[in-house]
């Protein structure tokens, strides 16, 4: 296929070669491997459109990954979460019609209207929205979007299982060789963290055990005295039985070790210290004074329901994001 050339003046043969280019988008400098065409007579550069048109979604790809824009696929599936389509969602956010439609032609959304997209992957602000704007939508879009949000929100896993399994769980994951260890203080950080991201996602508690306001922080006592003489020494692996939870208690605990193992059992106790439940069940107690309190389930429920809103934590695999509470404790 030729192309006119300017410096030639006449249609001419041209070749293809992709560069990397740095442009500036809105202030925000982009760099993308761009495809340009250079004529085979004299070698300048000459003009094709359908090039300069894939280059352009190049470039706006990438100012949207750098700017923090959401992209097309992440529009996909906010649609499909939520059993929505383009022009009952605009309706709902008291947009143009065909606003969200531009978006997925290409048209690069300003900031402030995708982060208002983005808050919207988060079924409790998804919820807070559709209660203030429901009547913008007709019945049939209100009733899908409405079943979408009691499906995302409303979910409980099938049991609850006992603390032992959960400590099991977490003692199984112990390898020796690549230098991980759990003494009986970190074990019983994971429990607390597991049982309040359990309750923050799924309402319902991972394990019907109390968890007691110590002075090292949140103890489920039945465990305690379990390992109690083992000291400040390592506990050894055990086998566990995976069979009693179900695949999202498991999704949730494999998640909770990769986020909070990693730590030794001194900084779980300092990021405990910094928590809500464990500060309002000692109130009243001095720093180092023995405190049998319960810190209640519903306190617990309640502060990891706050963190998600906080820091945006949609699903389980986000939990990570939490970490920013504590980041004068450690660097994350």
């Amino acid at each position: 296929m030729k192309r006119y050339c300017y410096y030639c003046d006449k249609e001419v043969d041209y070749h293809v070669i992709e560069k990397e280019v740095e442009m500036e988008i809105k202030g925000v400098k982009v760099k993308y491997p761009a495809k340009i065409a250079y004529c085979n007579e004299c070698g300048n550069e000459i003009d094709v459109p359908e090039l300069d048109e894939e280059n352009i979604k190049k470039a706006n790809l990438e100012y949207r990954k750098k700017a923090g824009i959401i992209t097309i696929e992440e529009l996909q599936d906010l649609l499909e979460k939520y059993d929505i389509g383009k022009k009952p969602l605009a309706a709902l956010l008291g947009w143009g019609e065909t606003t969200i439609e531009r978006y997925f032609d290409g048209i690069t959304p300003l900031k402030i209207y995708s982060d208002e997209l983005k808050r919207l992957q988060n079924p409790r602000y998804m919820l807070k929205v559709y209660e203030a704007n429901k009547e913008a939508l007709s019945e049939v879009a209100r009733k899908k979007l409405k079943s979408a949000l009691d499906r995302l929100l409303n979910y409980k896993p099938k049991r609850t299982v006992s603390v032992e399994d959960v400590a099991d769980f977490f003692l199984s994951k112990v390898d020796n060789e690549a230098g991980s260890a759990i003494t009986p203080l970190k074990l019983q950080k994971l429990l607390y963290y597991a049982q309040g991201w359990h309750l923050g996602f799924f309402d319902g508690p991972l394990f019907t055990s109390d968890l007691q306001a110590w002075v090292h922080g949140p103890v489920c006592p039945e465990i305690y005295y379990k390992y109690q003489d083992y000291g400040w020494r390592n506990i050894e692996k055990v086998r566990a039985n995976d069979a009693v939870f179900d695949a999202s208690q498991l999704e949730l605990l494999n998640i909770v070790n990769e986020v909070y193992g990693i730590f030794d059992a001194k900084v779980l106790e300092r990021m405990t210290h910094k928590d809500e439940p464990w500060r309002e069940a000692r109130r009243g107690y001095q720093a180092s004074e023995h405190c049998q309190e319960i810190i209640p389930k519903e306190s617990i429920k309640k502060y990891f329901k706050t963190l998600r809103e906080i820091f945006d934590i949609n699903e389980i695999e986000d939990i990570k994001k939490s970490l920013r509470k504590y980041q004068d404790i450690f660097f994350v």
